[in-house]
């Protein structure tokens, strides 16, 4: 089976933004874990959700994506849960999001071995009218239930042309029709090669003028990369060799493999199938080529141990005794050395081995057992986030310790300043009366009621007295003395409206200065109580920060102890598919030991003939 790998649901899930006017605390969080996980820092990311006070579909989703990414199926399980139990309303994830998290998570169980919870993942799948991923869906589906697939009576290359998956449905379909129309699998095949043929693309100024415009930005169909269209080609070919070789028809299937590249992933596989042709064609010296080419490029495999022993066989199968002896001898040492290479590189593994590098027997294991990889990328990836978990309690700690002193500043602001500006207050508004007071009365009171006091007062005392003592002059110098008097107390009144106006600016400049202090303290203090009204939220900010130091201490805790479990599992395989390669290689060797002394008693009885019959 060809499996492709899925785009990780986060990547596509962070492409759908809504724009938010204005911009929600919960929407910050969202963009920089956005921007964390495109600068490959899913842990971060997953750090600047939590904080978030709010969470929606949006928000539960991406978590689950990094969660898969942190390699904790069970948390991005649960997440997921979270985003297929909301109703469908307006703020409801859209069904294709939905779609590309549950192929993604499908695609994950598989990989772990668990087909049950992957249909159940797949089967909540509902394509929507564009048909997008719909190849994913099938793909996905053939993977689970294989072989056990349904064929379509032709393949159906139009719903699936523009699909990636379009060549691995159709083959595997091929496969499983071959089982019974062989011929008819090799039509498809063949057909299915003329679905991706590139053709040779025209100038810009050729498809400028010939009005083919269009083909420079919207392709007939997927475009594959070169080397994945490579691959598929080979791939391809190999399988119309099977198909041959199930025909019988080695010439062609001869054609094919003859001219197979030695760069190709699949080189190896053509190399098996060429020496079952050779091997059937009887074409000795080519197959003895082949068979020790598969040996030195196949190391720790059982085609290369079987290619051992098959050389002696072939030699044996040509009537040449003495080479098949030397043979299965040289097969003999080789089993003996596998046996010993196995049990060098096959010692329990490391976490710093698995980083630094396994050893090649072990490196073979890792590769061909998706098992295996499976659990070596998630050993991996638990061992980049216990090395960055230091980093991470260190953030927290530094926004603990943020928040402390902001909520230490507030409360000493509060507990001091507070009360020092409502008693200034208290005093510019008292002072801001008295001052209005003294104005009223500057403006309401009338000459003869404000001159009863001060140095005026006196003035006009001391001019009552001399007008008194006008009654006792002589009416020709009272005369005089009256008009001079008239003229004082007229002099005397223009001095008292002089001072009174500029007393009176001097108090509405003072009052407009206690005025404009006035308003600055009330902004001050409005300041003071809302920075009041955000104490509750730093405590419930500093109360989550500690949840999360809390968290982050038992998450390190259980990534390690899941980092050995895994660990444990992945040399316990090790050491069964170390006992299973030893049990092949003693039974190869056996095999080799009884084909070793059938020829070496060829070969004596040849000898002792030879020596009875001279002279």
């Amino acid at each position: 089976m060809v499996k492709r790998l899925i785009l990780p649901i986060s990547l596509l899930l962070l492409s759908v933004f809504v724009m938010a006017e204005p911009v929600s605390l919960s929407e910050k969080h969202y963009r920089q874990a956005a921007w964390a996980f495109y600068q490959q820092q899913p842990a971060t990311a997953l750090e600047a959700l939590q904080l978030a006070p709010q969470h929606n579909g949006r928000t539960r989703l991406l978590e689950a994506g990094l969660y898969l990414q942190l390699a904790m199926p069970q948390h991005a399980a649960t997440a997921l849960e979270q985003v297929l139990a909301q109703p469908a309303d307006d703020n409801a994830v859209p069904q294709a999001l939905k779609n590309i998290a549950l192929l993604q998570f499908a695609r994950y169980q598989l990989e772990l071995g668990n087909k049950t919870a992957a249909r159940q993942y797949l089967e909540q799948v509902n394509i929507t009218a564009d048909g997008a991923w719909r190849g994913q869906q099938q793909l996905l589906s053939q993977l689970i239930h294989w072989p056990d697939i349904s064929v379509p009576p032709q393949p159906d290359f139009v719903s699936l042309a523009d699909q990636p998956e379009m060549p691995y449905v159709i083959s595997n379909q091929a496969l499983v029709l071959a089982k019974q129309q062989p011929q008819q699998a090799l039509n498809w095949l063949a057909r299915l090669q003329q679905q991706f043929v590139t053709p040779a693309e025209q100038g810009f100024w050729q498809q400028l003028f010939s009005g083919r415009w269009s083909l420079l930005n919207r392709p007939d169909s997927f475009v594959y990369p070169h080397d994945e269209k490579q691959a598929l080609d080979d791939y391809l070919q190999l399988t119309q060799a099977q198909l041959h070789i199930q025909l019988q028809d080695y010439a062609a299937a001869d054609a094919i493999l003859a001219n197979f590249g030695r760069d190709s992933v699949l080189s190896s596989n053509a190399l098996e199938l060429y020496s079952y042709i050779l091997t059937e064609q009887r074409h000795i010296p080519a197959l003895l080529a082949v068979l020790q080419q598969q040996i030195r490029q196949q190391p720790f495999s059982n085609t290369a141990w079987q290619a051992a022993t098959r050389i002696g066989e072939q030699l044996e199968r040509a009537l040449q005794p003495d080479d098949a002896l030397a043979a299965y001898n040289w097969a003999d040492n080789y089993y003996q050395q596998q046996y010993q290479l196995i049990n060098q590189q096959a010692n329990p593994l490391q976490v710093q081995q698995l980083l630094q590098g396994a050893s090649q027997w072990q490196q073979l294991q890792l590769t061909n057992d998706n098992s295996l990889y499976r659990l070596q990328q998630d050993i991996t990836a638990l061992q980049q986030q216990l090395t960055a978990a230091p980093e991470r309690q260190q953030r927290l700690s530094s926004l603990q310790q943020t928040a402390e002193f902001k909520l230490n500043q507030q409360q000493q602001l509060l507990g001091s300043q507070l009360p020092q500006l409502s008693a200034r207050r208290q005093q510019l508004q008292s002072e801001f009366a008295a001052i209005q007071q003294q104005i009223s009365a500057l403006t309401d009171n009338s000459l003869p009621q404000a001159l009863t006091q001060g140095k005026l007062h006196q003035q006009v005392s001391r001019l009552q007295r001399a007008e008194q003592h006008l009654q006792q002059l002589p009416p020709a110098q009272a005369d005089t003395y009256s008009r001079r008097l008239t003229r004082l107390r007229g002099l005397l009144q223009w001095q008292y409206y002089e001072d009174n106006a500029a007393q009176q600016y001097r108090l509405n400049r003072l009052q407009q200065q206690i005025s404009t202090e006035l308003t600055e303290l009330d902004s001050r203090l409005q300041a003071l109580r809302q920075q009041g009204t955000q104490t509750d939220r730093l405590r419930r900010q500093q109360q989550r920060l500690t949840e999360l130091s809390a968290q982050q201490q038992q998450l390190n805790l259980a990534l390690l102890s899941q980092q050995q479990q895994l660990l444990a599992q992945l040399n316990q395989r090790l050491q069964q598919h170390r006992q299973q390669d030893i049990a092949r290689l003693q039974q190869l060797q056996r095999h080799n030991k009884e084909s070793l002394a059938r020829v070496m008693e060829l070969v004596l009885l040849k000898r002792a003939a030879n020596s009875g019959g001279q002279p």
